[in-house]
């Protein structure tokens, strides 16, 4: 029987993907190749004025979407997009929710291939992108992601910044517009060592005040995994967990940058100044500069 949005199961697939929204329409995306697709096109037909509901890409939703009214894109499970350019996907629309539904793997996957300037790029403000996978595929990419928006959110995303052979050399990069910075619940994973490049940082912010990075895990080769090089006032760091496989520090930040920075747990592989924060204040971190129980000089500050 045909699939319909009010009754049955149609209706109760409807609820759930829905997630409750209040305000605003909801957007589906999911590829043609995806597992049940043409059921989910059946669900989400066109408006009765034409709108159109389901899309192909991250990105013709995003445009789609009406600014600042509370608009949710939902992206099914196993869908995957390539980025292979500059401004690949351009989230251009302010106040949307991009939210990527599975668990695992099974999560909606961006992969960023073919040139090192491949990059999606938010420049909008007030954007929240949530439970999405963003994988590495080619060396050198010089950032995978530009956020030039503010109050732009990251939550509950997994950024694959290094693998066996490549790696990028940002993960998120911000620009001075982005004040209010979130990135939450996040994973920055990679393997201790690789044969492409060493990742400068899995996040470099830069100027926007505000910002809160808490409760991620960074990993794998990098020089550091926070950076700030330009002086920024205000921010929180709080209780994130590093390992960091290449180099000493996991945070650097400007010499007259003022941060709170608390309760972050670090392991290094060597090196007595996992934090680089000449005017930040800090407050219950602790690190170990070796792997092992005794091996390593443990200290908190």
């Amino acid at each position: 029987m045909t699939n319909n949005i009010n009754v049955g199961y149609g209706r109760t697939i409807l609820d759930k993907i829905a997630f409750g929204q209040k305000a605003g329409k909801v957007y589906v995306v999911g590829k043609s190749a995806l597992a049940y697709s043409s059921m989910y096109r059946q669900l989400f037909v066109n408006d009765v004025d034409g709108t159109v509901r389901y899309f192909a890409t991250i990105g013709a939703a995003a445009t789609a979407a009406t600014a600042n009214s509370g608009d949710t894109i939902v992206v099914l499970p196993g869908h995957t997009e390539a980025i292979t350019g500059a401004a690949g996907i351009a989230i251009a629309t302010a106040g949307i929710n991009i939210i990527g539904i599975g668990t695992g793997t099974d999560r909606p996957t961006i992969s960023f291939t073919t040139a090192i300037a491949a990059q999606m790029t938010v420049t909008a403000a007030n954007v929240s992108i949530q439970n999405i996978i963003f994988t590495a595929g080619f060396d050198a990419i010089t950032a995978m992601i530009s956020v030039t928006g503010a109050y732009v959110s990251f939550l509950d995303c997994e950024f694959n910044t290094n693998s066996g052979t490549v790696g990028a050399v940002l993960g998120i990069l911000t620009a001075a517009t982005a004040t209010g910075l979130r990135v939450e619940r996040c994973r920055f994973l990679g393997p201790a060592t690789n044969a492409g490049t060493t990742t400068t940082a899995q996040i470099k912010h830069e100027v926007g005040v505000d910002y809160v990075i808490k409760d991620n895990y960074f990993t794998g080769k990098m020089t550091q995994a926070i950076l700030n090089a330009t002086t920024v006032l205000r921010g929180l760091i709080d209780n994130n967990r590093f390992v960091v496989a290449t180099g000493t520090v996991a945070i650097t930040m400007a010499a007259a940058s003022t941060p709170f920075i608390s309760n972050n747990r670090i392991n290094v592989p060597s090196g007595t100044a996992p934090i680089v924060a000449a005017a930040g204040f800090m407050a219950g971190n602790a690190y170990s500069a070796a792997a092992g129980v005794t091996a390593g000089t443990a200290s908190t500050f």
